[in-house]
């Protein structure tokens, strides 16, 4: 079950990653950005294969390691713009064999809701890592354009907001009834559900406005120090999601 969560967690993350970055702007930014990310999303893949997760397609899970690192290795050598259909074909790979995870590793197997919950997840601390690293870029270039960090700041919000209004939809449909009575069962997994709940939806909404006031103030390090705290809430909010949502077949 924890092998199966973090596989889940690692690729939905993956495939957020490599799809974000499809809508950042090579020219603006660099080759160095899209070169770290590439290989943060490689890693991520990588250490997800050898966990043997229930559902996870192994040729998937390679092409998708191969496509991004080759992405990584053309984005160094500046060409991120015309490597980026090995970044879509890469985030198509990664976002399959996450889904794969989520539909056949939770407990009374997953469904459309659990598949999209991991997608959604994945794009959520993608938003909040690139961001977070954009704002690191306005020490490497006082040249870019402040609208790029609010507009990540924007992104975030928007993520975060609806990563609760998916979550209060799930829980108002009940997809699986036998997965909520779990979640809010104080001999099963209620409390871990509390954290999900405080840490992943509550905290980053309440940070994300926050966030975005600092970034439409041009206070890019202010902004910056604000997601690495977000960064936090979302990182261990989505680790509990894998978990809860492996552990109950209940789109958390």
């Amino acid at each position: 079950m924890t092998r199966a969560a973090l596989a889940l967690f690692l690729l939905e993350s993956a495939a957020g990653t490599t799809f974000l970055l499809l809508f950042f702007p090579p020219a603006t930014l660099g080759k160095g950005f899209f070169s770290l990310h590439g290989a943060i999303a490689l890693l991520l893949i990588v250490m997800a294969i050898p966990l043997g997760a229930p559902g996870l397609s192994i040729p998937a899970a390679t092409a998708a390691a191969v496509l991004t690192a080759l992405y990584s290795a053309l984005a160094h050598a500046g060409r991120a713009s015309a490597a980026r259909p090995l970044l879509a074909a890469a985030a198509a790979c990664s976002g399959f064999a996450a889904t794969r995870i989520a539909l056949l590793a939770p407990r009374s197997s997953g469904d459309a809701w659990t598949a999209v919950s991991a997608a959604l997840g994945g794009l959520f601390l993608a938003s909040v890592v690139l961001t977070m690293n954009l704002g690191h870029w306005y020490l490497v270039s006082r040249s870019l354009p402040f609208q790029l960090l609010a507009r990540g700041a924007v992104l975030f919000a928007g993520l975060a907001v609806g990563r609760a209004l998916l979550l209060a939809a799930s829980v108002a449909a009940n997809p699986r009834p036998e997965g909520l009575d779990a979640l809010l069962s104080l001999d099963r997994d209620a409390l871990f559900f509390l954290f999900r709940i405080l840490w992943g939806i509550v905290g980053p909404i309440a940070l994300s406005w926050f966030i975005w006031r600092t970034a439409e103030m041009k206070s890019n390090q202010a902004a910056t120090g604000l997601l690495y705290v977000a960064l936090v809430f979302v990182l261990i909010g989505e680790l509990l999601a894998s978990y809860l949502t492996v552990a109950t077949g209940f789109p958390t």
